[in-house]
């Protein structure tokens, strides 16, 4: 292995090009954004903690506890510095201060706003959550999916009963959250959410229409409802990240 070689752990899905985070998906970006080398190691959801644990990744939270530390990808492992970093926003953050050549995905001072932006694409994007459950599962392997149903039964959630009914109505809900998520690029001078070129803001949007993308398949009712909402802006979007998609 290369000592100048960032490690990217990933979790592999059964399709080509389409790994199965859109955690994992705003790191790639990252990095790709930054031009910097780096290779991918996929790991099924079983063996994320045990490797994270190996080499000193922190955890990115707790289980439904509140006690019991959660080690969820995406995690970076430096190999020219030895750090080791969880979370996505943290990768950000350390690609920046360690590599500060090329694109800077975190401008000074704007993390706050950034974070911001991320949260309000998570609400987005929850509300058709069960969707993309619905979608990906089939195309996780085994032992991931036997491994998420746990997780998802811990917040409540039912692999086989997403949506009680209300399928219709859970749409309409994503698709006014779109449409709010779209004022927050009202007056920019360009397509990315600080203007004209794409930070880490825009690496978490990227990364979840990538993921949608995949859950849904290009072909889905789903998936082209979302390229008809507000004039086709989300697929465009989604198309200014075909640079950053190499998968290393």
């Amino acid at each position: 292995m290369s000592s100048n070689l960032i490690t990217l752990y990933d979790i592999p899905n059964k399709l080509p090009d389409a790994p199965g985070s859109p955690t994992t998906w705003r790191a790639r970006y990252s990095l790709n954004m930054k031009k910097l080398p780096y290779q991918t190691i996929f790991l099924e959801l079983p063996d994320i903690e045990p490797l994270a644990k190996q080499i000193g990744a922190a955890p990115t939270g707790t289980r439904r506890d509140g006690v019991t530390p959660l080690y969820t990808v995406p995690i970076i492992h430096d190999h020219a510095t030895g750090a080791v970093v969880s979370e996505s926003a943290a990768i950000a953050a350390y690609l920046d201060k360690t590599y500060p050549s090329g694109p800077t995905l975190v401008p000074t001072g704007t993390m706050p706003l950034q974070l911001a932006f991320r949260d309000a694409v998570s609400d987005v994007f929850g509300a058709f959550r069960g969707f993309m459950i619905e979608g990906i599962a089939p195309k996780l392997n085994d032992r991931t999916v036997e491994m998420w149903k746990t997780r998802l039964a811990e917040q409540g959630v039912n692999l086989d009963a997403l949506f009680d009914g209300e399928k219709e109505k859970v749409w309409e809900k994503a698709l006014t959250g779109f449409a709010k998520l779209d004022k927050w690029f009202e007056g920019n001078d360009g397509p990315f959410v600080m203007g004209c070129e794409p930070c880490f803001a825009d690496a978490v949007l990227g990364a979840f229409l990538r993921y949608s993308w995949a859950a849904f398949g290009k072909d889905s009712k789903e998936w082209k409802d979302i390229v008809s909402w507000n004039e086709g802006k989300w697929v465009k979007y989604l198309e200014s990240f075909a640079p950053y998609e190499t998968i290393l």
